[in-house]
């Protein structure tokens, strides 16, 4: 690096223009390059001058970069840099240079000569020779315009190397770019095309052959598309197709494929018109709106799903209400029995919510309605059963009746001594009409003698009458001296 406080004013000025200075980046914005045709040039021109030392450099602001040098010896840069700068400025004799003091201070006695390079009509920097022999002073004397012819020739080598440089540039930045437009289209699952209507002639990518159930199809045509669109809407796309052509509008078309099910949305853009401007060319996207439609149809089927559930709970909720308000002797009781019949209404939603409103194991759904009122559930409860999947409304249904079973079984069953027992056996056998039926079997042992008030009190008749109606079972229950026996009966 120059230490450019040592320049002269009109040097100085040169060096640090605007102008010169953005020609220079254009020419060399990554640096020098090794380059053999600049390599080569400098070793003929040494060789026709018969200079010591020639070099190629380019002078940016005080930074001197050497483009390609042809000496025996290596190059002394201390003194190159001065000179390369110097001989920014055309002159006759380099003796007359602003930096006489640079010159005059080094030990190289010999001569020197020097040409700017200039591309676009700025100095970049310099074509120089050194010797210490009288060659190249004989030599200049016969050639007195060589090095100038040489230097222009130089220049017209750096603009065709970055115009060269600048159009490589150009292509590797298009197909970078259209590398990331082919993984974002890949990424974004989106297909491709374009439709020729003189020809019709739609060429279409690999996805788009795929929604279009077309991948073993050699030329798709407009005919050939039309026929693997559902007919419940091809009357609709040709209106609009026909309706776009004549307006400047860009396409957007939703679709049935007749052969893969698939719901498909294409855009598309008339990209060219002849001079009556009629479209030639439409070019396009498609999009597989087939997961989304999907996922609308279920949403659908949940609402409707919510509503008939909403009116079975509220069902439910008036039945619990209407039949525990005219069988509790007082408002405590009341309360107390409505919230524990709410509480196992809520329990079942809990199960069901854990499995997305799905089928869910009936064993688990017991389980989870008898332990909070057994004390010694290991002991005390056995059930006998193969897992069983049964779905939310007799799960919500079901789990009301176990809950009356159970509570009942704590305050005047067997649940409400030590020594008693509660077995349930759970079985699935065929009907005559080739469906399942469900039976569960709930036995008591070792319960207290049974009275009136367990008969009338304990629920019977919401399992009996209420639930029967909801859930479309048969419900029967036995009261034995041992304890109560209940059969409950529904179809799988």
């Amino acid at each position: 690096m120059i230490d450019l406080n040592i320049m002269h004013k009109e040097l100085l000025a040169l060096v640090q223009d605007e102008r010169r200075l953005k020609v220079v980046e254009q020419i060399c914005g990554l640096g020098l390059m090794p380059d053999s045709d600049f390599s080569t040039l400098i070793d003929m021109i040494r060789a026709q001058t018969g200079a010591d030392t020639a070099f190629i450099a380019v002078v940016k602001n005080g930074e001197v970069l050497y483009q390609a040098c042809s000496s025996d010896t290596p190059l002394r840069t201390d003194l190159s840099d001065v000179v390369s700068i110097a001989c920014l400025i055309e002159r006759e004799h380099l003796s007359l240079s602003p930096l006489p003091q640079l010159l005059t201070q080094s030990d190289y006695h010999g001569r020197i000569w020097g040409i700017p390079i200039m591309v676009s009509d700025h100095a970049i920097g310099s074509l120089c020779l050194m010797d210490e022999s009288d060659r190249t002073a004989v030599w200049a004397a016969r050639n007195d315009d060589l090095l100038e012819r040489s230097a222009r020739l130089i220049a017209s080598m750096f603009e065709l190397k970055e115009s060269a440089r600048a159009h490589t540039m150009s292509e590797f930045d298009l197909s970078r770019a259209n590398v990331r437009y082919a993984l974002a289209l890949k990424a974004g699952q989106v297909a491709t095309w374009s439709w020729d209507q003189d020809e019709q002639i739609i060429e279409c990518d690999p996805h788009m052959r795929q929604l279009l159930g077309l991948q073993d199809v050699g030329t798709v045509t407009g005919s050939r598309l039309f026929r693997q669109i559902d007919p419940n809407d091809l009357a609709r796309i040709r209106n609009e197709i026909d309706h776009i052509a004549d307006a400047d509008e860009d396409l957007s078309i939703e679709f049935r494929v007749r052969s893969t099910g698939r719901y498909v949305l294409a855009l598309g853009h008339m990209f060219e018109r002849d001079e009556q401007g009629k479209p030639k060319k439409i070019i396009g996207v498609a999009i597989d709106l087939t997961q989304s439609k999907r996922s609308e149809e279920k949403t659908r089927l949940l609402l409707r799903e919510v509503n008939h559930r909403v009116k079975n709970m509220l069902a439910i909720l008036q039945s619990l209400a209407s039949q525990t308000l005219r069988h509790s002797q007082s408002p405590e009781r009341f309360t107390r029995a409505f919230s524990g019949r709410l509480a196992a209404l809520a329990t079942s939603h809990g199960l069901l919510s854990d499995q997305e409103w799905e089928d869910i194991d009936l064993v688990g759904l017991i389980q989870t309605q008898i332990r909070p009122y057994a004390s010694h559930y290991a002991e005390q409860v056995t059930i006998e059963a193969e897992p069983i999947a049964i779905n939310a409304d007799a799960a919500i249904a079901l789990g009301l009746v176990i809950h009356e079973l159970s509570t009942n079984a704590m305050q005047y069953g067997a649940l409400s001594r030590r020594e008693g027992r509660i077995t349930i056996s759970i079985t699935v056998s065929p009907t005559a009409r080739g469906k399942k039926m469900l039976s569960i079997l709930w036995t008591e042992t070792g319960s207290p003698a049974l009275n009136e008030e367990r008969r009338k009190g304990f629920g019977s008749i919401l399992i009996e009458h209420s639930l029967n109606k909801i859930i479309g079972s048969n419900v029967h229950i036995d009261y034995e001296k041992s304890g109560i026996i209940a059969k409950i009966d529904m179809p799988l």
